[in-house]
């Protein structure tokens, strides 16, 4: 059976439409974590205002290779240095700078989590060790294996939330990792690209530890929270070094003219605090309502996320995530089969939170196929 996850990630709808033959407005995907109601409207402004300029510059002139608006854009919205900010064309991109410029002898992964730490590190010959965590002790390290793993490393890379699963890990918990990874010099890389959707009434970002830590380094994600995958953009937060250091890497004009005037555009405080709210709002009841309903469905059961996102283990007769996400996609729906993480097996599967009609369709069909598998509760597996 051809794998959906053709390039290791979710949200591929041309492979889905290769394979079902149907066009890719037609698909429900809850296989990207991306914010369903699109961009802010100061999006749109910014586009339309470019199409009615006669030259159209931002396309017609060559981007400021240094993003020095931007950066100092990002800078304000943290109240840090902008020499402490490297924008780049999104996460990934960064994840991958970071391998290049550190070119660490062991890269420590605590697992299950997103895939890219692995792939960078790999195609360099580069050792990856996993630390492994399961469903029962929800997914969490104990401190002793958390500290092993650091002590052995030379660079660990950590979801705050994680992917896939989206959970948090507390904040006492993480300023320890920090202190040891100090300890034992090793690079602790936090990986923040959701965290804008997690409660904005506390602010749980690291990246104000960074100037006293300076093995912290912060990544985050412009793009989900804003509904701007297209875009590509998202930047690192580090000790001035150390931005020096993976700076030096970055092609020339990594970051695009428009990329770099949206990005301005969004973190403009009369933009994104109800941009915030707005997320807030629907995010909060759509995710709880998802929990509840699907936890009562046989044969699944949700890990109580705090992102945008769910991981759902199943356990109907006979059939695995490969079978349920083929059954699903015949339907027009896309979900992330969670197969290729470390830790997880083809029972587990993630799903976007999206809107609520969308969230609904997916409730009743999931529903009906566990009623025509003959799915098991979980209390009586």
């Amino acid at each position: 059976m051809a794998s959906l996850e053709r390039f290791g990630h979710g949200g591929d709808l041309l492979t889905a439409s290769e394979l079902f033959s149907r066009e890719q407005e037609e698909w429900i995907d809850f296989s990207s974590n991306i914010y369903p109601y699109g961009p802010p409207e100061i999006v749109k402004e910014v586009i339309r205002e470019l199409v009615e300029e006669r030259e159209m510059p931002v396309l017609s002139r060559y981007p400021d290779p240094a993003c020095r608006g931007l950066k100092q854009a990002i800078a304000r919205f943290h109240r840090i240095s902008a020499d402490m900010v490297l924008p780049g064309n999104g996460a990934a991109e960064l994840i991958d700078l970071l391998i290049q410029a550190f070119r660490p002898s062991r890269v420590g992964v605590v697992d299950p989590s997103f895939v890219e730490y692995r792939q960078c590190a790999r195609k360099r010959n580069i050792p990856v060790d996993h630390l492994v965590t399961g469903w029962e002790q929800q997914f969490l390290p104990s401190l002793e294996e958390m500290d092993r793993l650091l002590r052995r490393v030379d660079l660990v890379f950590i979801g705050y939330p994680n992917n896939p699963t989206g959970h948090l890990i507390d904040a006492g918990r993480m300023l320890e990792w920090i202190r040891r990874a100090g300890r034992y010099q090793t690079i602790l890389v936090v990986d923040e690209a959701f965290m804008d959707f997690v409660e904005p009434k506390e602010d749980r970002s690291l990246i104000s530890r960074v100037k006293e830590h300076p093995q912290l380094i912060v990544v985050r994600s412009m793009t989900k929270f804003f509904s701007l995958p297209g875009l590509r953009l998202g930047y690192l937060v580090a000790d001035e070094a150390v931005i020096s250091r993976i700076r030096a890497l970055q092609v020339p004009w990594s970051v695009n003219g428009l990329a770099q005037m949206i990005g301005c555009a969004v973190l403009r405080e009369e933009v994104y605090r109800p941009h915030a709210r707005k997320v807030s709002g629907w995010l909060e009841t759509e995710r709880e309502t998802m929990i509840r309903e699907l936890n009562r469905l046989d044969g699944f059961q949700v890990f109580p996320g705090v992102a945008n996102y769910l991981l759902v283990r199943m356990s109907v007769n006979g059939k695995n995530v490969s079978d349920l996400q083929f059954d699903l996609a015949r339907e027009g729906l896309l979900i992330r089969s969670c197969s290729n993480y470390e830790g997880l097996e083809d029972d587990c599967f993630r799903i976007a939170v999206k809107k609520p009609e969308q969230n609904l369709l997916l409730r009743k069909t999931l529903e009906e196929w566990s009623r025509k598998e003959g799915g098991l509760s979980w209390a009586s597996s």
